[in-house]
C-alpha cells in the first residue's frame, strides 16, 4: 500500500500551502518600475555623500564619447548592504546622470539605463557586486507535453 502522507491530494494541497507562503513574499518584493528616482532627494541629503572613485593607478581615464546609445544594465549591490548606503548609492548614481528604471530592495540592486562609458568607473566601487548588461530571455515551447 502506498504511503497516505505521499498520496496525490496530500501533494496537492502541500504545493498550495508552499506557494501561499512563498507568494506573498514576491508579491511584496519592491520592484518599483517608474519610480521617481528625485522623490527621495530630502531623505537622501542626510546620507553621506558618496565622492567618485579614483581610477586604479595605470589605468586609461576614459573619453567620453557622445554618440553612445543608452542600454539597461543590472547593478547588484553587495550582500549585507544597508538601506542607508543603498539610498546614499541611488542618489551617487543620480548625480552621476544615470536614470534609474527599477530598485531592486531584496537583492540591493538597480535597473538602470545609461552610456555604456558610464558603467566601467562603477565596476571597481567597493559596494558593487556585480554589473550585466540587460538581456531579454525568451522561452521555448516545451514540445514533451
Amino acid at each position: 500500500m502506498a504511503n497516505p502522507r505521499l498520496s496525490a491530494p496530500f501533494l496537492v494541497f502541500l504545493l498550495i500551502a508552499i506557494l501561499g507562503l512563498v507568494l506573498p513574499d514576491l508579491a511584496s518584493a519592491t520592484i518599483s518600475p517608474g519610480t521617481d528616482p528625485v522623490s527621495d532627494q530630502t531623505q537622501a541629503s542626510s546620507l553621506t555623500k558618496r565622492e567618485p572613485h579614483p581610477s586604479p593607478k595605470g589605468s586609461k581615464q576614459s573619453v567620453p564619447v557622445t554618440n553612445q546609445e543608452k542600454s539597461v544594465y543590472i547593478i547588484t549591490l553587495k550582500d549585507g548592504t544597508t538601506d542607508e548606503e543603498f539610498q546614499a548609492y541611488k542618489q551617487y548614481l543620480i548625480s552621476r546622470g544615470i536614470e534609474i528604471k527599477y530598485e531592486y530592495n531584496i537583492i540591493k540592486g538597480f535597473a538602470v539605463s545609461t552610456k555604456p562609458s558610464e558603467i566601467q568607473p562603477l565596476e571597481n566601487d567597493p559596494l558593487v557586486k556585480s554589473i550585466e548588461k540587460d538581456q531579454e530571455v525568451h522561452t521555448l515551447p516545451n514540445s514533451d507535453l
